[in-house]
């Protein structure tokens, strides 16, 4: 008798939802009860959601239960809707603004069948899918949430409130046991926004050296500062026992022996520290040392892993020998790469270009005399590839300098080079790239003379340069143009005349130079930081089958209740017939007794009548 009220409101604030709930069709799986106050309960799939005696008051109480996080918060979301008896006590106590989550639309259609919900309809926004909505008081900073944090998983016995500085979780517990997997998501989705406390326990992997170490840095501490519980193993102490592996080993057989034994060291210490941190998720980095062995003991203890192989796939092609054995693969190139894992059977694998952390890649003020020392025309900073040596003699008329290691001393681009190719620390390179005029990033190969006409994948200098608001003139890469627009925020050049041509240009024009610098600045900070990658990794985790333990997990542990029962016990026999699963609730035994034929035994008709008991 209310459906045409509440729908006729309903309509006036979300259209699409409320024909979409007019064309439902009846779901057998749904009951409507009379309660003993005449009010109405409902059952779905064999579940209560509300008191058979009196859903109001229950209602209430569920209130009074939150009433410090309904106080605290300045905005409001429910998981599960019901008939809607909480959300109308909700609306009594506070005038915050509520979104009530509530993928199930035949379960709206019977609240607005057997409550009158209009004065509510007005105010609460339902959400039928799991995207998370903006706020007029505290609007996200797309993609991620901004000033909002999530609590600790819930302990034992907890009702299942989650705590946030600005937005608060309320979850109505029967609602949420029925469709577990869709709220499971939608929390896992919002732990992994920014801003998020204590959502996800991680532990990263770093490698021993390289360029993928501080990669490994910024991505353990962007993590941190987004709330997350997150432990580093910090791998580089043990560099110096790779180099002295390769001083003293004899031949490459001895050589990779020694690697294999110090790789299954440092893969031991993982398992240990997994033991004790208790990790949701075991996050590694390009030539971080974990062996198969390693992956497949962390998979048999259910500890998912992601790795971000962050290096060329047409350099490096141990890619193929590990990929398989990670839950998430991510990696910094498309394309050829996506054929070649595709041909491999890798299908867990993402695109997650690299990125820039502002507070360490910022603008900086130097005195005239580090501007005179670190500054020039034009620079370079990194290692003496062989493109690299070949391209840079062509710019030996001008002022330029070069920064880095492995660089050919005897070669007329010596005079060129800094410190006698001494290795450059991140300090000094930011302020290297802040006082030159032009910085020069040419990607590196091992083949080319010049530029790499494949070049499908943009380096971490590209964002670092931008993100200190300093000027790049960068080879031609064809991931570019969906990072930065080309011409505006970042200029390339596609050989060494148009390098120099470009060089000249823009030596002659500072101010454009500066305006190039600045828009580049920019686009980082909207799109290109360790917080946007971090954040569509976790989301991508979350899209595809990762759940933290965000909520104690339902049911008992089989092994444990056998071993209680007793092994020989009748009681004991029935239930070890129930392996395949690591943990059972009353209704999974239910459930399987009802597909079951032939006589039922003792323990069937004893978990029967209970069942039928706590209905």
């Amino acid at each position: 008798m209310f459906f045409r009220e509440n729908l006729f409101v309903l309509k006036q604030v979300n259209p699409d939802l409320a024909e979409s709930i007019e064309k439902l069709q009846a779901v057998d799986a749904l009951e409507i009860l009379e309660t003993k106050t005449g009010m109405k309960s409902l059952r779905v799939d064999n579940s209560l959601l509300h008191s058979l005696y009196d859903p109001v008051k229950e209602a209430e109480e569920w209130v009074k239960h939150y009433e410090e996080n309904i106080n605290t918060g300045s905005s409001i979301f429910v998981l599960g809707f019901g008939l809607g008896y909480h959300i109308l006590e909700l609306c009594k106590k506070t005038q915050k603004e509520i979104t009530v989550f509530e993928p199930r639309l035949e379960i709206i259609r019977a609240a607005l069948e057997s409550v009158c919900l209009t004065p509510v309809l007005e105010r609460v926004r339902i959400v039928t899918d799991d995207k998370i909505p903006s706020f007029e008081n505290n609007p996200p900073s797309p993609p991620l949430l901004k000033g909002g944090f999530l609590s600790p998983p819930l302990a034992k016995g907890d009702q299942g409130g989650f705590s946030m500085q600005h937005f608060v979780i309320l979850q109505h517990k029967p609602s949420v046991n029925i469709s577990r997997g869709y709220f499971e998501r939608l929390l896992a989705r919002l732990i992994s926004r920014d801003g998020i406390s204590k959502g996800i326990k991680i532990l990263v992997v770093s490698p021993l050296y390289g360029g993928s170490y501080p990669i490994a840095l910024y991505c353990s501490s962007t993590l941190k500062k987004m709330g997350h519980n997150v432990e580093l193993i910090d791998n580089s102490r043990f560099s110096d026992a790779m180099f002295f592996a390769k001083e003293i080993a004899e031949d490459k057989p001895r050589y990779n022996r020694m690697i294999d034994m110090i790789t299954s060291f440092l893969s031991e210490a993982v398992i240990a520290r997994c033991e004790t941190f208790k990790p949701d998720l075991v996050f590694a980095l390009a030539q971080s040392p974990l062996t198969v062995d390693c992956l497949k003991r962390l998979k048999n203890n259910n500890i998912p892993t992601a790795y971000w192989f962050v290096e060329d796939f047409r350099l490096m092609d141990y890619w193929k020998n590990i990929a398989g054995f990670y839950d998430y693969f991510f990696v910094i190139q498309k394309g050829d790469f996506s054929d070649e894992m595709k041909a491999a059977g890798v299908k867990n694998y993402h695109y997650l270009p690299l990125a820039a952390s502002p507070d360490v890649h910022e603008r900086v003020e130097m005195p005239d005399a580090e501007i005179d020392y670190y500054g020039s025309d034009i620079s370079f900073v990194g290692a003496g590839y062989y493109n690299r040596r070949h391209l840079f003699k062509g710019l030996l008329d001008h002022d330029f300098r070069i920064w880095g290691t492995n660089w050919d001393m005897s070669s007329p681009l010596a005079r060129c080079v800094q410190r006698s190719g001494e290795r450059v620390d991140t300090d000094e390179i930011v302020k290297i790239f802040n006082a030159s005029k032009i910085n020069i990033n040419l990607h590196s190969s091992t083949y080319h003379n010049g530029i790499n006409p494949f070049g499908d994948f943009v380096n971490p200098r590209t964002f670092e340069i931008a993100s200190c608001g300093a000027f790049q003139l960068v080879d031609n890469r064809s991931a570019l143009a969906d990072l930065f627009e080309i011409g505006d925020e970042i200029i390339v050049f596609k050989d060494l005349e148009d390098l120099k041509q470009k060089i000249a240009y823009y030596l002659d024009n500072p101010a454009e130079r500066e305006r190039t610098a600045e828009r580049a600045k920019q686009r980082v900070l909207r799109e290109h930081t360790y917080e946007h990658r971090m954040g569509e990794m976790l989301e991508y985790l979350a899209d595809n089958g990762f759940i933290p333990a965000l909520w104690e997990q339902e049911g008992e542990i089989v092994e444990r209740l056998v071993e209680e029962a007793g092994p020989d016990t009748g009681l004991g026999e029935y239930l070890s017939k129930f392996p395949a699963r690591k943990r059972m609730t009353l209704s999974d035994i239910v459930k399987e007794i009802e597909e079951s034929e032939g006589d039922l035994n003792i323990p069937e008709t004893l978990f029967l009548t209970m069942s039928e008991f706590l209905k």
